[in-house]
């Protein structure tokens, strides 16, 4: 723990010396040092950026109800508090959320339910999944809203809706160069987009070749494990041929993943696990812009505790 926290607090004043001397190169007005010297005077870290969010989950050891119903597995439940809207819904949760999973040994069926419940919306969701292992999923998603009426100072009954509906089925293929095929069809019902996801494995599951059959932005990625901890993931827009590059890299207590984009940015996200949690570190890293504002690394850091 001693080492990793050590590596991580000098990462970080890397990062701040790095931003700090290459911006200077691309000073050269005197707009420009005159906003450099404003931004350079800003503290590195301010205690008032922090936005904690809390999250207390109970959850049950075994069945529930193992004698009235056995088919019903476990049960969690979550209470969440984000700071934003604590600020405005002061001792009230932001939401809650139950987790219910049920199986039946007879049909082969597992069966889960999520219900939440927003608290500031007064809107409740409740996503519905039944699935046959992994050959085959169905999942459908309603959404209900609580309409008020300011003119009467009432409220009006609510409206359910089906909001998406998402379907899986997945074939295994006796050959070496494909090996499984999987594919994944979705409706949004809110905003009326159609997309299919279509997955195909070799055989030796170290490379999958996704086409991203997506409304707004269709793709086409290869992800390839070159060895155990070393994975890259090229990925090509069929829509505006731009190009991403993903690198990720499995630590023995954690992650680093590593997104480039040519045109924009250089994106590293850190996971350091740890006894009670996790701490994850952020980096971005612009590459357009010739202002201290505009190539200025952004570093955050940020710790996960577990209760």
């Amino acid at each position: 723990m001693i080492r990793h926290n050590s590596v991580l607090f000098t990462l970080l004043l890397f990062f701040a010396r790095a931003s700090y001397s290459t911006a200077e190169r691309f000073v050269s007005t005197d707009d420009d040092n005159d906003q450099s010297s404003t931004i350079l005077q800003k503290p590195w870290f301010n205690i008032g950026n922090f936005r904690p969010n809390i999250m207390w989950s109970l959850q049950s050891k075994g069945k529930p109800l193992p004698n009235w119903a056995p088919n019903w597995h476990s049960l969690r439940t979550t209470i969440g508090y984000q700071y934003n809207e604590l600020q405005r819904h002061k001792h009230l949760p932001t939401f809650i959320e139950a987790d219910l999973k049920f199986s039946s040994k007879q049909t082969g069926i597992d069966l889960q339910v999520q219900p939440t419940y927003d608290i500031g919306s007064r809107r409740s969701t409740l996503t519905v999944q039944a699935s046959r292992g992994s050959v085959a999923t169905l999942m459908a998603k309603f959404g209900t809203t609580a309409n008020s009426n300011k003119d009467a100072a009432t409220t009006s009954s609510s409206r359910s809706l089906l909001e998406t509906v998402k379907g899986c089925y997945q074939a295994t293929l006796p050959y070496a160069s494909v090996g499984e095929v999987r594919v994944t069809p979705s409706v949004d019902l809110i905003r009326g987009h159609v997309s299919c996801l279509l997955e195909a494995v070799t055989g030796s599951q170290r490379t999958k070749a996704v086409l991203n059959l997506e409304y707004d932005n269709p793709t086409l990625s290869v992800i390839h494990n070159l060895n155990e901890r070393n994975t890259i993931a090229p990925e090509i827009s069929l829509y505006d041929a731009r190009i991403l590059y993903q690198w990720n890299i499995a630590l023995d207590s954690g992650s680093i993943r590593t997104k480039v984009d040519p045109t924009s940015d250089v994106c590293v996200t850190w996971t350091d696990r740890s006894m009670n949690g996790k701490w994850v570190t952020d980096v971005r890293l612009p590459l357009t812009g010739t202002t201290l504002s505009a190539l200025a690394a952004d570093v955050k850091v940020r710790r996960q505790f577990n209760f």
